[in-house]
């Protein structure tokens, strides 16, 4: 099936080199794309939408159809979900099992016990092609129940293994599908008080981003994969990135997610191409032309060894929409 993938891709590639651009609704996929949602609420964002039938994986999946009929995206991400919930499974929270039920949703694929272990479900899904895995949100908001201090969140997510877990994570699921594409989590909306969210202040949240960037960024390298960068893609500034809560995305913005995991499955030639990172926006969401966050495609090289430069890039993001935003105030 890979080698099927990798050689559509090329296809995909020459066509490219040859015109420039590659035709929206003129991909005809021989393999039939089979994407599997992993992680956290990133992904299982039903619960926070103002229209829930609308998640990510319904626009994924819907995006996907629009390239072959018999393309398809499952969901096995849980919301509140941390690194270890993925290796080892999470009990559902009964709101969002009812909530799933009474919008007319797919439940859970919840076991006997009532667990959903997406591992064990993604080893033994008959099909799946590629992953999308969000991770790392919930670990770090674990630590906030401890200490809103910088250092304190770092010292003690470091403590709990965040890195040598998330690393354990994707080599499990690479030997299952090795076409995996990561996601940096975003930047939760900057609002006047933080800590009614139970969130630290703006400024802690971005240096924390930053911190933790080199973790999805080496596993990236080593592994030649895709990331999606939603700390440089989201606004934090503008409410309509943001659902019923600063920290879960809308449906406007879980667009952004399907779109650009859609394009990086056309595009991207796993097993070939170096690690790459994407920011940015596909499409123009206000449909006049006005976005300032045009899609940016960057090699991970060994310029990102640099912290000063990440950390330089998502303070200007973070300038540049809250500049596009007429109320948009300023929290450090």
């Amino acid at each position: 099936i890979n080698q099927e993938i990798v050689g559509d891709f090329q296809i995909m590639a020459e066509e490219k080199k040859a015109t420039g651009k590659i035709k929206e609704n003129e991909l005809n996929f021989k393999t039939d794309i089979h994407a599997v949602l992993m992680g956290d609420s990133v992904l299982d964002t039903f619960y926070w939408l103002s229209d829930k039938r609308r998640d990510v994986r319904f626009e994924l999946d819907r995006l996907l159809k629009e390239d072959n009929k018999n393309a398809k995206c499952t969901n096995l991400a849980v919301d509140e979900s941390t690194i270890y919930n993925v290796l080892y499974g999470i009990q559902p929270n009964r709101g969002y099992v009812r909530s799933r039920a009474w919008n007319k949703l797919e439940p859970y694929p919840v076991d006997n016990a009532g667990f959903v272990r997406p591992l064990y479900l993604v080893r033994n899904l008959k099909d799946p092609t590629h992953v999308i895995l969000s991770i790392g949100g919930n670990d770090a908001r674990a630590a906030f129940a401890s200490s809103f201090n910088l250092e304190g969140i770092y010292k003690r997510m470091m403590d709990q293994g965040i890195i040598d877990g998330f690393e354990r994570l994707v080599t499990e699921v690479t030997k299952v599908v090795p076409n995996i594409i990561l996601v940096i989590v975003y930047h939760p909306l900057v609002t006047s008080c933080p800590i009614f969210h139970m969130l630290p202040k703006a400024s802690v949240i971005t240096e924390l981003i930053v911190r933790f960037t080199p973790m999805f960024l080496d596993i990236a390298k080593k592994f030649k994969l895709p990331v999606i960068d939603l700390a440089r893609t989201f606004n934090p500034h503008d409410s309509r990135d943001y659902g019923s809560t600063p920290i879960e995305p809308s449906n406007r913005s879980g667009l952004y997610i399907a779109e650009m995991a859609r394009h990086i499955i056309r595009t991207f030639q796993f097993g070939k191409e170096d690690a790459k990172i994407y920011t940015g926006l596909v499409s123009d969401p206000d449909g006049d032309e006005s976005n300032w966050r045009p899609l940016k495609v960057e090699v991970i090289d060994e310029s990102f060894k640099d912290l000063e430069k990440y950390r330089t890039s998502l303070n200007k993001h973070m300038e540049d929409g809250r500049s596009k935003v007429k109320s948009a105030c300023v929290i450090s």
